[in-house]
This record gives C-alpha cells, structure tokens and sequence, in this order.
C-alpha cells in the first residue's frame, strides 16, 4: 500500500513539474519586426506613412501616432514657437496624441496599416504587446516643400537685385 501512494505523489509532482514548464516560454524577437518605414528617424513631404511588418500570426498589434503641440497654421506669427525639427527633437510633453489603431497579423504574419500625418516632428510607436519585445519609435518630420528656400532660389530672386 504504501508503495501505490508513493507512486501517486510521485505522479503527482511529476504532473505538477511539467505544467509549470509548459508556461515558461521564450519568445524569439525575430519573429516581430518593422519593414517599412525601414529608418528610425527620416524627413519626407509625405502626409501619410505607410507601416508594415511582420509578427506571428494573430498577433494584435497597436500603432499609436503623436504630434507635437508646436503647430502653427501658415500666415501666422507664433513668437514662442520652439521650431522642432529632426536635430532639435520635443521633449515627451510637446507630444499629443493624435491617433490609436490596432491591426492584427494575417495569416502569413504580415500587417499593414495607413497613418495620417501633421506637420511638423511625428512619433510613431509600434507596440507587439508581447512580453519581452520592447515597442519601436519612428519619427517622422513632415515638412512643406514651397517653404524651403534653397540655394537656387536666392541665386534667382536675389541676386538679380542686387545688379
């Protein structure tokens, strides 16, 4: 008799063992990444950016894009404005939150989402919502193009006026 409850508690404690190492997995941060935008940090004229990637299949993924409270309209004069730009980047508090959208990975591991875009300095953070894999940052400046003044135009603007 007492080898039988000896048995069962060995039994037991083996069951017990396994279930607990069935919980401890390891997750492989290569299975999630970000294909495009392929750089952490770029300037385009482009109002819109285009996010995919790839994540194991069902995987929810949250895409949270923010704006920074430097936004002034055309026309304007904003003294107390900071300029922020790709050198000069706004701390954690000039940033609002413009959008939240969750997609989730398809069948083959890929997803794909549009996020609109305002001027000026845009953080875009992907988080995987899986333990273990750290959210990913990409800033985005959108910038006017007729704003820009190049070397160009102040050769043909300029210069003839100074004759």
């Amino acid at each position: 008799m007492w080898k039988r409850i000896i048995a069962c508690i060995m039994i037991m404690l083996s069951l017990i063992s396994i279930s607990t190492l069935s919980y401890a997995t390891i997750v492989d941060a290569s299975k999630y990444e970000i294909l495009n935008p392929e750089k952490s940090s770029y300037a385009t004229e482009e109002k819109v950016v285009l996010i995919n990637g790839k994540a194991p299949s069902g995987t929810e993924v949250t895409i949270d894009v923010y704006g920074t409270t430097d936004i002034a309209i055309d026309g304007t004069t904003n003294t107390g404005r900071k300029n922020f730009n790709l050198d000069k980047l706004p701390a954690e508090d000039d940033y609002i939150l413009l959008a939240t959208e969750k997609v989730s990975s398809g069948n083959m591991g890929l997803f794909q989402k549009q996020m609109d875009l305002v001027k000026g300095v845009n953080k875009v953070v992907i988080n995987f919502d899986v333990e273990g894999i750290d959210p990913v940052e990409i800033i985005v400046y959108v910038y006017n193009r007729s704003r820009i003044v190049t070397r160009e135009a102040i050769k043909t603007t300029i210069l003839p006026l100074l004759k």
